[in-house]
């Protein structure tokens, strides 16, 4: 595979695709190549532009004004604009002492599910009870390649990313490797993001949790302020909490800074690893096997589609011979 630096060069964009204001990202949809046909799993590709944030201790080392070295003395300011005490201009600092100001990740080439994820599109609502679950969404997880968690196998296996795991448990059945999330830079603790990516294969969802998997969900939880502290974030500063649907179908715990707003942590999606085990532990050992789970889809998802073949179009109620 070429670098990505090779791949950007060769980058031809079709489109932006979407962006969010307040993690100042945009998503940009092209090709890699000379054809400026895009085929998605062939010559398309889906870059993320992410503005960093600041690094505030290099900021409190150079925040002397009145040198070309400090954060003030490298600001290019344009038009400025005053009205009593308050004055503002936009610019840009002009200086590299602050380290990368902007993270790109590319994904290629990206198949139309990775097209899908990153695009911009309309969110329909879910109620799964149990019986739906088995009926749409469970064969539609068991019909996923497993080519589509390779990249989640190599960093299991230590093939790729062994130089960026904070923490590791090598035990089969509660065991875990713990790394930064690809959506974070590894330097600003405020918003740390790490994962917690489990050893055993076959869970692939909420859906397969029960009271067996108490001491690897636990093990994750008391171990996760180990790697946590090797960013300076103590214990009581993490937030855990598996996503439901999830992003891929091996199961994985997100570690976050408290202070993080914004990521994944919505009510319809993020279920927080304390009650998950309170609800296994203290109410049903089967839980998350009986329990009715609403979340949100993007209508342009392939869950999505698989859910639309078996709902009445006028709502989300099932359509099927014994409610119709």
């Amino acid at each position: 595979m070429p670098s990505i630096k090779t791949l950007l060069d060769q980058f031809r964009l079709k489109e932006v695709i979407n962006e969010d204001i307040s993690s100042k990202t945009v998503w940009l949809l092209g090709t890699v190549g000379n054809t400026t046909d895009l085929v998605p799993g062939v010559n398309a590709a889906v870059i993320t532009l992410e503005r960093l944030a600041f690094d505030t201790q290099t900021i409190s080392n150079h925040a002397l004004p009145g040198s070309d070295a400090s954060l003030l003395g490298s600001l290019a300011l344009g038009s400025e604009e005053q009205n009593d005490v308050y004055s503002w201009a936009a610019g840009y600092i002009n200086s590299r002492m602050f380290g990368p100001d902007i993270r790109v990740s590319l994904i290629y080439p990206a198949t139309q599910k990775h097209i899908a994820k990153h695009q911009r599109q309309h969110r329909r609502w879910i109620t799964e009870t149990p019986r739906l679950y088995s009926l749409v969404t469970k064969p539609f997880i068991d019909a996923q390649p497993a080519s589509r968690i390779q990249w989640v196998y190599n960093i299991l296996s230590k093939k790729v990313e062994a130089d960026r795991i904070v923490y590791e448990d090598p035990d089969p059945e509660s065991g875990f490797i713990i790394l930064p999330d690809l959506k974070w830079d590894a330097s600003n603790a405020a918003s740390m993001y790490l994962v917690a990516i489990v050893h055993r294969q076959g869970l692939k969802s909420l859906r397969d949790l029960t009271d067996s998997h108490l001491p690897l969900l636990k093990n994750i939880r008391n171990k996760a302020n180990v790697a946590a502290e090797k960013y300076g974030v103590p214990h009581n500063k993490l937030r855990l909490y598996i996503h439901y649907q999830p992003s891929y179908y091996h199961l994985h715990v997100h570690i976050t800074n408290v202070d993080l707003e914004g990521r994944g942590i919505a009510a319809d999606r993020a279920h927080l690893l304390d009650t998950v085990i309170s609800n296994i532990e203290d109410i049903a050992p089967d839980y998350y096997q009986k329990v009715t789970l609403a979340y949100a889809l993007g209508s342009d998802t392939e869950l999505w589609q698989h859910w639309t073949a078996h709902l009445d179009p006028r709502s989300t109620t099932e359509s099927s011979p014994e409610t119709n």
